[in-house]
């Protein structure tokens, strides 16, 4: 699996990959759709997501508002709880071994994680019930925008990490998500295709050249 954006939120060449969120998630503490939340609800729920952290509950939130966002997955959207065990697996086998919440239209889903042995043989699943029983009392998000489903993540963490036995004490402070690639940078890149495209076409120049030098020294069929 390959890493994926900035700012917990995946880029559009992840649009080709099987599972989007398990390459962002083995990265980043948040997945947002790609119809992507505002700054201040990004911020919101990753706060949520450090203060459970300090609270001593690792947790990771993928945040599904329609069928794009599961990649070669669409079938599994609609069923919060289902994917969260098909991601589940697919970060553990990765070796991420923390808590995990998912976020859909229709409601929640979750995965506990668990421990490995110490010659990383064997694992050893935390319960989940107590996590599935809190995000069932949850009221499903309000709506399908991308910014009512990520501000339905922080109540989520907040269940979550409560059932867990790490309950997040207090006001979460809003975390600024990690600042996009600088204008200056795109222009560096654009400047290095540009000096690459240079490169190919003075080559395929020399070839050519090369081309009529040979022709020019090849005896005539006549001679």
């Amino acid at each position: 699996m390959a890493a994926a954006t900035g700012a917990g939120s995946a880029t559009p060449a992840a649009l080709a990959d099987g599972d989007p969120a398990s390459d962002v998630l083995l990265y980043q503490p948040a997945f947002f759709p790609y119809a992507g939340p505002s700054t201040a609800a990004k911020g919101e729920l990753l706060g949520a997501v450090a203060a459970a952290k300090r609270a001593g509950f690792t947790v990771r939130v993928a945040v599904i508002a329609s069928k794009q966002d599961l990649g070669a997955d669409p079938e599994l959207f609609g069923q919060p709880r289902l994917y969260a065990r098909f991601l589940d697996a697919e970060l553990r086998s990765a070796r991420y071994l923390g808590a995990l919440v998912v976020v859909m239209p229709q409601g929640f889903g979750a995965a506990a994680g668990g421990t490995l042995n110490k010659a990383g043989t064997k694992f050893t699943p935390r319960p989940a019930g107590p996590l599935l029983r809190a995000l069932g009392r949850l009221r499903p998000p309000a709506g399908a925008d991308p910014d009512t489903l990520t501000r339905a993540g922080v109540a989520a963490v907040r269940a979550a990490a409560a059932a867990s036995g790490h309950p997040i004490r207090g006001k979460i402070v809003s975390v600024a998500p990690p600042a996009a690639a600088t204008p200056a940078s795109g222009s560096r890149s654009s400047r290095t295709l540009e000096v690459g495209a240079g490169l190919a076409v003075l080559a395929l120049a020399a070839v050519a050249m090369i081309g009529v030098g040979i022709r020019r020294s090849r005896p005539s069929e006549r001679s």
